[in-house]
């Protein structure tokens, strides 16, 4: 028992807290706040593990947009829940390690997040090519012009030094940051909405408009998590916010791989309840597609797997259609060899160009 040493730690009652950032040093003692933070700590960390496990067992191939920013999103949750963790817990920590942490956990989240949501655009709305490059670009830019600053500010604020003299600022670039990515975050949505809106017009399959009307549902809650953070981050209660900002997004990735599912599960079933995937015998997607490419899987002897060039699999059926049959000039490149140099139908048709691997 020699090495036991009494600490002397400072109790705040829960009413005078201070979350803000005008706050500085250890975080005090309150048995309510300390417990809030072990929770959406461990939470968020647990999740990765689970979700780390998942993205290698759901995704067929381990590439693409889709898979690297999914699993990016995935460790960026941990590594933000710890460099907070080591910030407001473990004070004999360098702060610039701790902070490093933090913002590194913190890209990772919004921008890899973002990424997530633009990486799915092309499977609603796969003709509209300039607009996934303007929401790309969207993301690129508003990382360097908002992200690139909030981190500047932060280690401003997180150095002993400097914290006085850059908290009124830093309060400032909070509120603008997060409101910023919220906003990004939502015309995303938006736009994936507008987009599964217009597939559930097209849709004659009960499965499939009930599919894509849950769709929608569940990116609605994603919206609404992002007011959950943006409230508290306005009300001043930051290190409320900042413990659980990690657990949003953990959140949020377990609703993506809900997303992934039932678009795997309604690429299986068709969209008007015809003959096989959202590619074959179904003239809705039609409507998206500029390149008037043929509505079919390419055939094989049986049931054919297609990659989708975001890492899943899509099965499809073995039986051609009308379509396929009426397009001649597919199937003479086809015969000639040219058809594994090209995008397959169901990725020109279902998946778009985004859909490859990048």
């Amino acid at each position: 028992m020699s090495n036991v040493r009494n600490i002397t730690v400072p109790w705040v009652p829960l009413d005078e807290f201070d979350w803000s950032f005008a706050r500085s040093g250890p975080l005090p003692w309150n048995l309510t706040v300390w417990s809030i933070i072990a929770v959406f700590t461990a939470l968020p960390i647990w999740t990765t593990v689970e979700l780390t496990f998942w993205v290698f067992y759901t995704f067929e191939r381990w590439s693409g947009a889709y898979f690297y920013s999914v699993l990016g999103t995935t460790w960026g949750v941990t590594i933000h829940a710890v460099g907070f963790v080591l910030k407001f817990c473990v004070p004999e920590v360098n702060w610039v390690l701790s902070t490093v942490l933090s913002e590194i956990g913190w890209v990772a989240e919004v921008c890899g997040f973002s990424l997530v949501l633009w990486s799915r655009l092309h499977l609603v709305i796969p003709g509209h090519t300039k607009l996934l490059r303007y929401v790309l670009a969207m993301i690129i830019i508003d990382e360097f012009l908002i992200g690139v600053p909030t981190i500047v500010f932060q280690f401003l604020v997180s150095g002993p030094a400097t914290h006085d003299k850059y908290v009124p600022h830093m309060e400032i670039m909070e509120r603008v940051q997060i409101m910023w990515f919220s906003v990004q975050e939502t015309i995303i949505s938006g736009i994936y909405v507008w987009g599964t809106m217009q597939m559930l017009k097209l849709s004659l399959n009960t499965k499939a408009r009930t599919t894509l009307a849950f769709l929608i549902i569940v990116q609605v809650l994603v919206v609404l998590a992002d007011v959950l953070v943006t409230v508290l981050d306005y009300l001043q209660y930051y290190t409320l916010k900042a413990v659980l900002h990690s657990f949003v997004y953990a959140f949020k990735l377990q609703v993506e791989f809900v997303v992934l599912n039932e678009f795997k599960q309604m690429a299986k079933g068709g969209m008007t309840g015809g003959n096989g995937s959202l590619g074959i015998g179904s003239a809705g997607f039609s409507i998206f597609n500029n390149n008037n490419v043929a509505l079919d899987m390419p055939k094989t002897g049986g049931g054919s797997t297609a990659h989708n060039n975001s890492g899943v699999t899509v099965v499809g059926s073995a039986q051609g259609s009308p379509s396929s049959r009426a397009t001649g000039s597919d199937t003479s490149r086809a015969q000639d060899g040219h058809a594994a140099q090209e995008p397959d139908a169901l990725e020109l048709q279902y998946l778009g160009r985004y859909g490859r691997a990048m």
